[in-house]
């Protein structure tokens, strides 16, 4: 895989890094708390044989990248990109999925929390020339709805859970407010 891909991502006070597997466990923890597991697609607990399982399986894959959220050196989220539809090499897609949660609940609220999709929406449409992203939501999840509304989704389709759907010229006329706020100084931001 390109080392490109293997590369921390930075931008608007936070610093996305590759998953790892000392991350591991505090993934596991996050994944299975209940402020995160609740608007999970799948709500099972997950052991550490099925995170383990997980990491192999994201190590090997070409088509998704694993960051771990760090704001002020500290880990607070996670966040993804998969390729969407047929294509197998990140490099080569032009839809991605993006997923994103944040694991330490006092940074919920926080305009911080749109930091690491600030980042990732950047590098999927300047570096991977990305022409459309994705994002699933469960119906009762509002604060996700309202966050990716927020940055430019528009709502594609409804069954069960919701797509939505994301393009570059959306993005920025929607995030202009979000990104400038984040610019500021790291001490304007308050915990």
């Amino acid at each position: 895989m390109n080392n490109q891909l293997n590369t921390p991502l930075e931008g608007y006070q936070v610093l996305l890094k590759p998953v790892t597997k000392q991350h591991l466990e505090q993934l596991r923890l996050w994944r299975n708390s209940e402020h995160v597991r609740r608007f999970m697609l799948t709500q099972d607990e997950i052991t550490q044989e099925q995170q383990l399982a997980w990491f192999a399986h994201i190590c090997r894959s070409q088509n998704q990248k694993h960051y771990v959220i760090e704001y002020r050196q500290q880990l607070i989220g996670s966040c993804n990109l998969k390729v969407m539809g047929n294509t197998v090499d990140i490099q080569e897609a032009k839809h991605f999925e993006i997923g994103l949660y944040i694991g330490e609940p006092k940074y919920l609220a926080n305009i911080i929390a749109f930091a690491p999709a600030l980042v990732l929406n950047d590098y999927c449409f300047t570096t991977l020339n990305a022409e459309l992203l994705h994002a699933v939501v469960k119906p009762e999840n509002q604060a996700a709805l309202r966050y990716n509304q927020r940055l430019g989704y528009q709502k594609a389709s409804q069954t069960e859970l919701i797509e939505l759907t994301l393009n570059e010229s959306d993005y920025q006329k929607s995030s202009q407010i979000i990104k400038r706020l984040l610019d500021r100084p790291a001490k304007k931001i308050e915990d």
